[in-house]
Order: C-alpha cells, then sequence, then structure tokens
C-alpha cells in the first residue's frame, strides 16, 4: 500500500481527522474531529485534476431525483454546533440537503 505525508495530504484534499487549522486570520486553532472522506476515492474537480467521468458524479442523476443536490463542495471543513468536520455539503434549491460523503454510488463505497 502506497502511503504519502499528512502534509501532502492535507495540501491536495485539504485536512483530515486530528489535523490542526488556524481559524482565518484569529489566534484560534481548531483540530478537526472527524472526516466523512473514504481514503482513496477523494476526488478533485477542475482542469487537469484526478476525477474521470462517472468517477465522483453518476451519469444517470437526474434534477427529478429526490437526493440529487444542484450543487455540491467538496471537502468543506464545517464549524458548527455538532462538532469540527470535513465533509461533502449537497445544495438544493439554494438550501443545504446535505452534509456527508458524496460520489457516484455505482463507483465509490
Amino acid at each position: 500500500m502506497s502511503t504519502i505525508s499528512r502534509q501532502k495530504y492535507a495540501s491536495m484534499f485539504g485536512p483530515t481527522t486530528g489535523d490542526r487549522v488556524r481559524l482565518a486570520d484569529t489566534n484560534l486553532i481548531l483540530r478537526v474531529e472527524k472526516d466523512f472522506t473514504v481514503y482513496g476515492d477523494e476526488v478533485k474537480f477542475g482542469g487537469g485534476k484526478v476525477i474521470r467521468d462517472g468517477m465522483g458524479q453518476s451519469a444517470r442523476a437526474t434534477r427529478s431525483g429526490d437526493d440529487t443536490p444542484d450543487t455540491v463542495i467538496t471537502n468543506a471543513l464545517i464549524v458548527d454546533a455538532t462538532g469540527i468536520y470535513k465533509a461533502d455539503i449537497g445544495i438544493r434549491d439554494g438550501f443545504i440537503c446535505a452534509i456527508g460523503k458524496a460520489g457516484n454510488p455505482d463507483m465509490q463505497s
């Protein structure tokens, strides 16, 4: 099994469980409590990134599907009353509809 350093992982996919992050330009330090990412299933969208057609999004998902978001923000660091964690945020009709791990259920765990 191949491994990379925590620093390299954080620079590619963001912080993970146990990593400390400075909150903007304050002296507050946060520790990531949970990471919904499944290691090995990380995706990076954009030109020249690692994702291929069908990996991180389903080709058969339609807008009429009840659980299909309009937009997904990936690898977000969420800080709220439930804790500090890294997850994907699903947005539908302008509202957050899901927080967890987004992806293609046909290809990813």
